[in-house]
């Protein structure tokens, strides 16, 4: 299958583009750069309305252009972030802040116009390769959104989730009053948004109510970079927050990669970020049938066997902080108020 070919899927599956509609890419030189302009010609073909931006490669810390800024702030119909690692901070969203027409702070423009406005659709692809495209991008979105669906339920109704595995993960994440969110391809209307390749359920965690023993035994995410470890990296949760991370010489990487943020956050004045930096920000569930374990964050959390746990930011926005870390369990038991929807990696529910 050809860049085209899946792009113009996304196009019509994912996005429903239309004619006239405006579509604003932001990229980086490089191999992403060939699959943004997949995409400027697949929004030709329908007649829309592609403008493709690029900018230096950002890391996670790094802020994003002003002109990439400004250009959002022209609320296209359609924006997609096609990069070799991050789109790039807002430093007037954090050091001031958006108020979207929700009422709701927000820390960049562009989670402000897709979630607050509710302005724009989305998709971001944060260490995305050609390779990954062709192979996780175009599959069945009909059956993905009905599983999705179903796990979404299970997670809106329920008040805790216990997640046990074989390496010693054993964590209680509580729940209650939160809403689940939907990565699965389903980006057709305005407020729409999340990751291409899709595939995954999550939710964020109830605030300082989660207890427990994580076993990273997957992919450790580090912001820009991704690694997976040589042996398991073991969490101990407290009151929702990281309060001790062992594991050798991966487990000092991502206490590392939290102190930067956490210093940084301080640097900038933003003690609730520096605090939440340590914050468990979001369990996630899996669901591409094609994703395969590719060393990369955004293939590696969309893996049917496995759940992943952030740490930083969460997407109910009063947890604010500069990282979000996804950081995954190999083959998990996972329950929700003790109904086993997964057992070892295996879906009990569809």
């Amino acid at each position: 299958m050809q860049l085209i070919e899946v792009s113009r899927t996304v196009m019509k599956e994912v996005l429903d583009l239309q004619e006239g509609e405006e579509v604003l890419i932001i990229t980086n030189p490089g191999e992403v750069l060939g699959i943004s302009l997949s995409l400027f010609h697949a929004a030709k073909e329908l007649r829309a309305k592609p403008t493709v931006m690029i900018q230096d490669v950002k890391e996670t810390l790094d802020y994003a252009e002003r002109s990439v800024l400004g250009a959002l702030n022209s609320e296209p119909d359609v924006v997609i972030s096609i990069s070799e690692k991050k789109f790039g901070k807002d430093p007037y969203g954090l050091n001031i802040g958006y108020i979207g027409r929700d009422n709701k702070k927000y820390s960049h423009l562009f989670e402000k116009l897709l979630w607050g406005d509710k302005r724009i659709r989305a998709f971001w692809s944060p260490g995305i390769d050609v390779y990954m495209y062709l192979r996780a991008v175009p599959i069945d979105y009909a059956r993905l959104r009905v599983e999705a669906s179903v796990l979404a339920q299970i997670l809106d109704r329920g008040e805790e989730v216990h997640i046990t595995s074989e390496k010693g993960t054993d964590l209680w994440i509580n729940i209650k009053g939160r809403k689940a969110l939907k990565d699965d391809g389903d980006f057709r209307k305005p407020g729409r948004g999340g990751n291409i390749p899709a595939g995954e359920v999550f939710i964020s965690p109830t605030l300082r109510k989660s207890e427990g023993t994580i076993v990273f035994d997957g992919t450790l995410g580090l912001g820009g970079k991704s690694i997976l470890p040589e042996k398991p990296v073991r969490v101990e949760v407290e009151e929702g927050f990281v309060r001790r991370i062992k594991g050798g010489k991966d487990a000092e990487k991502l206490e590392n990669a939290i102190r930067d943020a956490e210093k940084r956050a301080l640097e900038m004045g933003k003690e609730e970020f520096a605090r939440n930096s340590w914050n468990l920000g979001e369990l996630g569930i899996g669901l591409n049938p094609k994703a395969i374990m590719s060393g990369k964050l955004l293939e590696d959390e969309k893996l049917r066997n496995t759940v992943h746990i952030a740490i930083g930011a969460n997407y109910d926005n009063d947890a604010p902080a500069l990282n979000h870390f996804d950081c995954l369990i190999m083959n998990p038991t996972v329950e929700v108020d003790e109904e086993r929807i997964m057992e070892k990696g295996r879906f009990l529910i569809f």
